[in-house]
């Protein structure tokens, strides 16, 4: 089969890298004896009549999107498109949407989709081709599969991939790292950046986070000498000069942690590396911090979220206040790695003093950037639940201003135009200062960087709901 991955069309979000989740797929594909093309609508300019274009020209059998929940009306008008020009082909969809949406609400969204996959698809891909070529359907039998079956909605049993050395390297040639303008995040500025996944999972049970809904809790690691590999050939075939680690836990494991930055040093491999999805701190002590540094690590993600205990004991962050202070002032007393605070706005029960509490505190910890997000309820969490029951029913997701444009509903105490005002002072406070402004602005390296601050500044001057 002809197979065609997709990153949509998308009105949220502006900056883009290589999707590694499609580059595993498009890896096992591949294996299977398929012929696989990628499609980046953000990394390279693509309306729709230019997809139409595409699939004209390249006439894929099957056509797999990742979904993110923003992006959710241009992935349907994608999937409409395919349907149009190429009414013979098999869709499918992936990613964080479908990983969290009920199916019922996903099947409505996608009228005329054939498949989704819910976690991760490894694990049953490549039945599911396979089941697709030999009778022309698939459904039973394939972890994490969502199909129409019988006039009904049917959802496989989800599996996670227990052995991460087993997968195969992504499909770096298709994603080709070194055509992408800019990283994970503002961090980063030596280019090419590559992403990549060296843990998966998480324990936590946060409950605003949807991560274990789509790489389960139980954590899986890779071998560090398996990374290193992956390592060694993205810096030759790509002259990569960064990787990004888009893990949820990768500090989690203190040991691995040093046995990964110990063998970068053994092997004599110079490369920047980062953590822009965020580590928990609690496990850092200060020689592990200066030994990441010394291996290469120039930054990293803290999701902190408040700056009210009550506010982080009510959403399970399992985190204090104490502890925060503690470890990102001995982050900053030992190194010279850049440190990026993650905070959200409108907990439900959370009151104007909870949130000036986090605006304060943001502005008094040695953070180079934050990122002050209001909060996205995802379906199939426990604050989704939690608003349900006090809202008595289900709370309107509203996935058009998930990405660029910030929607702030009702959820806390004050009222969504005292959200948007706070959002406002907690930008403005944190950058407004002249040190921390002229400190991003001496970092700025990429346009990528440049877009990244006139978003920001956008967000302050008009938060739409």
């Amino acid at each position: 089969m002809k197979i065609l991955f997709v990153i949509p069309i998308s009105d949220e979000r502006f900056n883009s890298t290589p999707d590694i989740g499609q580059g595993y797929l498009a890896a096992l594909a591949r294996q299977s004896g398929h012929s696989v093309a990628y499609l980046d609508c953000l990394a390279e300019p693509c309306s729709y009549l230019d997809f139409r274009r595409r699939l004209e020209a390249f006439r894929p059998d099957l056509i797999g999107i990742k979904v993110f929940s923003c992006d959710v009306p241009s992935a349907a008008e994608m999937l409409r498109i395919v349907q149009e020009t190429l009414p013979g082909a098999v869709t499918v969809i992936g990613g964080p949407h479908p990983s969290c949406e009920s199916p019922e609400n996903l099947f409505e969204q996608f009228p005329g989709l054939d498949y989704a996959f819910a976690g991760e698809a490894e694990p049953g891909f490549q039945a599911f081709l396979s089941q697709l070529e030999q009778t022309g359907r698939a459904g039973p039998g394939i972890p994490g599969l969502l199909y129409r079956a019988d006039d009904r909605i049917t959802a496989n049993h989800r599996a996670f991939a227990d052995d991460l050395d087993a997968l195969p390297m992504p499909a770096w040639e298709i994603l080709r790292p070194d055509r992408y303008r800019c990283g994970y995040s503002f961090m980063t500025t030596k280019l090419p950046a590559a992403p990549m996944a060296v843990t998966r999972g998480c324990p936590f049970h946060c409950t605003f986070c949807g991560s274990h809904l789509i790489t389960g809790r139980r954590v899986r690691r890779r071998n560090v000498d398996h990374v290193i590999d992956e390592i060694r050939y993205l810096q030759k075939r790509f002259h990569v000069r960064t990787i990004d680690i888009v893990d949820e836990n990768f500090a989690l494991d203190a040991s691995f942690v040093g046995r990964f930055c110990e063998s970068l040093l053994s092997h004599g491999i110079r490369i920047d590396w980062d953590c822009p999805y965020g580590i928990r701190i609690e496990r850092l002590s200060p020689d592990l911090v200066r030994l990441m540094e010394r291996s290469g690590c120039f930054g990293f993600s803290i999701g902190i979220e408040s700056g009210s205990q009550r506010i982080l004991d009510s959403v399970k962050k399992q985190l204090s206040l104490e502890t925060v202070r503690e470890k990102v002032h001995m982050i900053k007393a030992v190194s010279g790695i850049t440190l990026q605070g993650y905070f959200m706005l409108g907990f439900p029960s959370e009151t104007r003093a909870d949130i000036e509490a986090t605006i304060r505190l943001a502005c008094s910890l040695p953070l180079d950037f934050v990122v002050f997000s209001p909060l996205r309820v995802t379906e199939g969490t426990e604050i989704y639940q939690e608003i349900t029951e006090r809202f008595k029913a289900p709370p309107d997701l509203y996935y058009q201003g998930f990405g660029r444009r910030h929607c702030l509903k009702g959820y806390a105490d004050p009222s969504e135009r005292e959200m948007a005002g706070l959002y406002r002072k907690a930008y403005l406070k944190f950058y407004g200062r002249t040190r921390v402004a002229l400190n991003v602005l001496r970092r700025v390296r990429t346009p990528a960087q440049l877009k990244t601050i006139f978003n920001g500044i956008l967000r302050s001057i008009a938060v739409k709901r």
